[in-house]
């Protein structure tokens, strides 16, 4: 049956063991719950930044195989321009058991192999030329793909219930551009709306529901680098006249208005 137990502190009363066990517990049983069938990826925060030949990336949260990991302070490494694809990574150690405590361990390491899905997640990719500055702001939704002297975040895993889904910076990108796009279609709307009101997060199966209305069928690559590309689609045709939905919608409009 559901119930709630607090310790009781009085003054001048025994501190017993299982009191502070119910401290310890319930913010752990709390947080397993709210992310029970989560996939891995950032949870908030790891901002990127990159200034005078360094890396930075700040404080924040990420979730893998069912525990978060927090990183209080910024964490900055060395970053020269070599002119070949390099990998953020994080890399998750081997639990450590103590005698009085549990504790699991990351090292961010900048190389040149991809990220191995077995014990790393990668925070962003990027190829730095020589006499060049690593851009850590995009000018629009399609500079998130710029191949050089850009951080790439699109292929960096956001948690999401069940898969992995695109950072919240992309979406919301793409929903100031819609709306700058003047578009009328409903679906777009909708979507870009929903995009602002929950701070960029929207689960991958909405984002791919989106666009298979928008695209007119199925979404052949579903990874987070195919949801970009989908969006980025439906940008270019807002861009040139609306589409296919947005034509429909105001001609229903002007059936109407007659």
């Amino acid at each position: 049956m559901f119930q709630y137990v607090y310790p009781q502190f009085q003054f001048k009363s025994l501190l017993r063991g299982e009191m502070l066990e119910q401290l310890r517990d319930y913010p752990k049983y709390y947080l397993q719950l709210s992310f029970s069938g989560f996939a891995e990826g950032v949870v908030s925060g790891c901002k990127l930044s990159w200034d005078n030949g360094k890396l930075t990336v700040g404080p924040g949260m990420v979730y893998r195989g069912g525990h978060l990991y927090f990183m209080k302070e910024p964490y900055s490494l060395e970053c020269e321009p070599d002119n070949r694809r390099r990998y953020l990574k994080l890399q998750f150690l081997t639990e450590m058991k103590e005698l009085r405590q549990v504790s699991g361990n990351t090292r961010i390491v900048l190389a040149h192999e991809a990220p191995d899905p077995a014990c790393e997640m990668e925070l962003c990719r990027f190829c730095l030329q020589e006499g060049a500055r690593l851009r850590d702001k995009h000018e629009n939704f399609e500079d998130f793909s710029t191949e050089f002297d850009t951080i790439n975040l699109i292929y960096a895993p956001y948690a999401g219930g069940g898969v992995s889904t695109l950072n919240p910076v992309i979406l919301k990108q793409f929903a100031r551009e819609t709306f700058q796009n003047r578009t009328k279609d409903p679906y777009d709307v909708s979507f870009s709306m929903n995009v602002l009101a929950n701070k960029g997060v929207i689960e991958e199966e909405c984002i791919l529901e989106y666009l298979k209305v928008k695209l007119d069928g199925e979404v052949r690559d579903q990874s987070t680098y195919g949801m970009y590309r989908g969006l980025l689609k439906v940008l270019r045709e807002q861009e040139q006249g609306g589409g296919r939905q947005d034509k429909e919608y105001q001609g229903r409009r002007s059936v109407m208005l007659l």
